[in-house]
């Protein structure tokens, strides 16, 4: 039994140590030019299985759990990445003789055992960041066996010389990277024995801590052509001074200085001293960023910085106006100038810097002597953008490199109102100006004619005349997002304000509080392919682009557009390269949209930027996406089908019921309302002398009469005018070139009396009736009911043909009858009594109320 026990255990232990990789890993293989394999963040701690024999030349196994390197690759890798792992056993990497490239950052390796590794000839990469973190050197010959070696990163060791790590010259190296950026450096000064085995090209020592640089200790780097020595926040503008020493006459093309001063405490100044001899390089890019940097002292452009210089940066500073504003233009090679985020971040506190001995100013050596140039011993200087506005924009003139191609200002904090502009030398085609406070731009401008990129967004600028970019006829990209311009495009009705630049293809305005547009306001910019309003109040679509033929995106997402009729899709271009945005907008699932749901339906969906984030709100308040656009369409057709026919029924049972109902009020009281018609007329406009109401009546009688009564009227005007009556008939009393319809208001209304002579000519005449019920009106609304109507009853038949409403006339016998001619001594006698009644009745319209008929 003991020994079957001891045979199992013999056995599990052979297939335990036989277990030494997995076939489980799920790694990615790859071929486009060679083969690879991705194994990292597999959460490994045994490797994957791989062929030795393999064509794989790549293996990435980076972030797993190995804790030594595993020894099973396949011996022809060249590249091999083993970083973020636990590694501290490195002896089985001399396995892999053909290895050019190997990341071992961010394990566990010791220096004394990474000397163990004794040749690595082929190795032409090598990175061994975040290692050796016992350890304040470098041992004696570390990298002994790495002649090849082309690309070293390492951490820099406060106690470390480079020098140390190789016993002979080490010309193959040309890069060096210390930087503490992606791992760790301590290296608080510079000496001259560091680099004298290196033939480098370029150098990183950034976030290293570094305080002082002894004069030579590049020197020897006559090949450099680049240095960074940025985020070194103790070193200083000495260290420029130093650095511009050892490297004059090198071949230093970029020299990166950047935060080389602390976060907080007072404005510094480039001196003279510090570039002293900078321009005996060929350097063209030079970076300053983030160093408080308030003045640059005369001649420091002009004389020291080198004029090969293609690329100047100095940007997050505090620059103030100065002379040296107007020496730029020497930089005649000059291509890119970056001045942003000036006054942003850098406020006036001291803290890490409260140790006057320790800051930022002092070397740790000595006390700074007065000529190394810091703010202490210069009085402070105020940037005079915060100073206050003029009343009227100045004019300004800015003298530019004659190469400049492009100025970023953007997040400079500048506020002010632009006026007259005027570039002299000006080749500049791109200009970034975001982020300021620039309110109003008047322009004209004038001088710069070449730009084709500008970025004014967020400027919180209000006004922007025409004149502004009426010779920018060269632009492509113009971007006024952010800005308050939603009132000058609204009212553009012509096109004016981009109407010169035929070559625009990108115009973003977005969030510019736009309501509406004008249906021409881009008539003139045929060539956009980009138009963004994203993000402003557009309610409706009016503008016409059927001209954009090249329109590849409108952005109108996040507006307030809620429906759309088919007259707007008339106004979008017609080519399949057109693609459209509503996201954000709050459409309607209404019946008015079922037009644009088929349009957006029967085209290719692709042109609908996210359209399945797009929703329209339905009747119910429910949110419905248009990813679901068949099944919303299918309700929107039973909805408007169901209730079309009602609608329609209804609309036409209410708009003939109103009409009918208006008809029939207006009828009932058309004579009213054409009697105040023409008084109102007359009150209203009162020119002429005979339609102003009297306080008297001009005439005493006015005859209504058909035209066959004429000779019987005649002769009674004739009869009453004998007796002393003022007598107003049609035919001889009218006013000539007045309407007829007016005549007989004025002729009623000035006329104490009014005689109808009735006939049945008289009911048949449209004039008689109308003079009738003018006089009706007349007696009931302007004269009290006090009755002034006289009916003459010429043919006694013709009250069987009056109408109803004469009726009450008849009852209240305001008439006359005529009398007839059958018997001629009573006719007579009838005739005379008529004459009699007819005159006392003219006579007294106010007790003579009721005319009986004697005979």
């Amino acid at each position: 039994m003991e020994i079957i026990c001891i045979i199992l255990l013999m056995i599990t232990s052979y297939v335990h140590a036989e277990v030494t990789c997995t076939n489980d890993a799920n790694c990615l293989y790859s071929y486009a030019t060679t083969l690879s394999v991705d194994c990292s963040s597999r959460d490994l701690k045994i490797p994957p299985c791989f062929n030795k024999t393999s064509d794989i030349v790549a293996i990435n196994l980076r972030n797993n759990k190995f804790n030594h390197v595993p020894d099973n690759m396949p011996r022809n890798i060249e590249f091999l990445d083993l970083s973020h792992n636990n590694i501290s056993d490195n002896t089985s990497l001399q396995k892999y003789k053909r290895l050019r490239h190997l990341n071992l950052d961010s394990n566990n390796i010791k220096a004394d055992s990474f000397q163990n590794v004794t040749r690595m000839s082929n190795l032409q990469f090598l990175s061994l960041k975040g290692n050796f973190i016992d350890f304040d050197g470098y041992p004696n010959n570390l990298l002994a066996g790495f002649v090849s070696l082309y690309h070293l990163r390492i951490d820099g060791l406060p106690q470390g010389n480079f020098a140390d790590m190789f016993p002979n010259k080490a010309y193959s190296l040309k890069i060096l990277d210390v930087s503490g950026f992606d791992g760790s450096c301590s290296i608080s000064r510079l000496n001259g024995s560091m680099f004298d085995k290196f033939n480098l090209t370029h150098l990183n020592l950034s976030h290293c801590n570094l305080m002082h640089i002894e004069k030579g200790s590049l020197a020897s780097q006559r090949h450099l052509q680049f240095l960074d020595a940025s985020y070194n926040e103790r070193l200083g503008f000495r260290g420029f001074q130093s650095i511009a020493h050892d490297l004059m006459n090198s071949t230093i093309k970029v020299l990166k200085l950047k935060k080389v001063h602390c976060t907080f405490g007072l404005g510094t100044i480039l001196l003279l001293n510090h570039t002293a001899y900078l321009n005996k390089t060929l350097l063209e890019e030079l970076y300053l960023d983030s160093n408080r940097l308030e003045i640059i002292e005369t001649g420091v452009i002009t004389y020291h910085l080198p004029k090969s210089l293609r690329f100047l940066s100095l940007g997050d500073n505090k620059l103030d106006n100065g002379i040296y504003v107007l020496e730029v233009s020497a930089l005649q090679n000059l291509q890119t100038l970056n001045v942003s985020f000036q006054i942003f971040s850098h406020n006036n506190y001291f803290e890490g810097c409260y140790d006057y001995h320790q800051s930022c100013h002092i070397s740790p050596e000595s006390k700074m002597n007065t000529n190394e140039g810091e703010i202490g011993e210069y009085p402070r200087y105020f940037n005079s953008v915060s100073s206050g506005f003029s009343l009227k924009p100045p004019k300004f003139t800015f003298y530019f490199p004659k190469n400049l191609t492009t100025i970023l200002a953007n997040n400079m904090k500048l506020q002010f109102s632009v006026g007259e502009l005027f570039f002299g030398q000006c080749n500049i085609t791109h200009i970034h100006f975001q982020n300021n406070f620039i309110y109003e731009m008047n322009g004209p401008t004038s001088g710069c004619n070449k730009l084709m990129y500008i970025d004014f967004s967020n400027n919180y600028c209000r006004n922007f005349t025409p004149h502004m970019l009426k010779i920018q006829t060269q632009l492509k990209v113009l971007n006024f997002s952010r800005n308050d311009l939603g009132h000058i495009f609204q009212n553009d009705n012509k096109g004016e304000m981009l109407g010169s630049n035929l070559k625009l293809a990108v115009l973003s305005l977005h969030d510019n509080k736009i309501t509406t547009l004008p249906r021409n306001v881009f008539i003139n910019n045929s060539m956009i392919k980009i138009l963004n309003i994203s993000h402003n109040r557009l309610d409706t679509w009016n503008v016409d682009l059927r001209h954009m033929h090249q329109l590849q995106l409108l952005d109108l997402s996040y507006n307030l557009i809620s429906e759309l009729n088919e007259s707007r899709f008339d106004l979008l271009p017609k080519h399949t390269q057109f693609n459209i945005s509503f996201l954000g907008n709050p459409l309607s699932c209404v019946c008015k949209n079922l037009f644009f749901f088929n349009w957006i339906h029967n085209n290719d969906l692709s042109r609908f930027i996210r359209l399945s984030e797009t929703k329209c709100v339905y009747n119910n308040g429910s949110s419905l996406p248009l990813r679901n656009l068949p099944e919303i369409l299918d309700i929107l057709r039973k909805d408007c089908s169901s209730y079309s026919v009602i609608i329609i029924l209804a609309s036409s049972f209410i708009c003939i019921t109103t009409s009918f109902i208006v008809y029939r009020i207006i009828y009932r009281y058309r004579w009213k309302i054409l009697y105040l018609y023409y008084l109102i007329k007359r009150v209203i406009f009162p020119e002429n002398k005979k339609t102003i109401r009297k306080k008297f009546y001009e005439s005493d009688v006015f005859i209504s009469y058909a035209d066959k009564q004429r000779g019987f009227v005649v002769n009674m005007a004739k009869e009453l005018e004998n007796k002393g009556f003022k007598v107003r008939i049609h035919d001889r009393d009218f006013i000539p070139g007045v309407d007829i319809a007016e005549n007989i208001t004025i002729a009623i209304h000035n006329s104490r009396r009014i005689i109808l002579i009735m006939t049945s000519d008289f009911l048949k005449s449209q004039w008689c009736m109308f003079e009738l019920n003018m006089a009706r009106m007349e007696s009931l609304y302007s004269r009290e009911g006090v009755n002034c109507l006289l009916l003459i009853l010429l043919e006694k038949s013709v009250v069987k043909e009056m109408p109803r409403s004469l009726l009450d006339i008849i009852e209240c016998k305001s008439y006359l009858e005529y009398p007839d001619d059958n018997d001629d001594n009573d006719s007579l006698q009838s005739l005379s009594v008529f004459w009699r009644n007819l005159e006392d009745a003219v006579s007294d319209t106010e007790h003579n109320q009721e005319i009986v008929n004697d005979g």
